[in-house]
């Protein structure tokens, strides 16, 4: 009788243990698929801040661009309107003092020449 009840307490172990591993299981699985949502929920905000993040880099060069180009066409007005103003003050120069202008002109092709020539 010792030996019959014994092993009635072996299965009665081996049955809650069978209860008790299927309950572990059953959680786990549980905490897996959660686990799986959060990782998804996660990619998926990691997703919307890099597109935040383009849109936001995409504006500050596009802001870039536009100050560099006004920069640019203001240099450029700049030095249309000094080279105008040395165009105008040369040619004031030649009319008043035509025969010095004349001078100065055969004066620097005589250096050119001399500096061009191959001897």
């Amino acid at each position: 009788m010792a030996q019959s009840q014994s092993n009635a307490n072996i299965k009665d172990v081996e049955s809650q243990a069978a209860r008790s591993t299927g309950s572990d299981t059953e959680a786990l699985k549980a905490q897996i698929d959660s686990l799986k949502a959060d990782l998804a929920s996660i990619t998926e905000l990691l997703g919307d801040i890099g597109a935040r993040r383009k849109d936001e880099t995409v504006e500050a060069a596009r802001k870039r661009y536009d100050s560099a180009r006004r920069d640019g066409e203001r240099m450029y007005e700049d030095a249309r309107d000094r080279a105008q103003e040395a165009q105008d003050q040369a040619l004031e120069a030649v009319r008043r003092q035509p025969v010095t202008a004349l001078g100065i002109a055969v004066a620097a092709g005589f250096f050119a020449g001399l500096l061009t020539s191959r001897k």
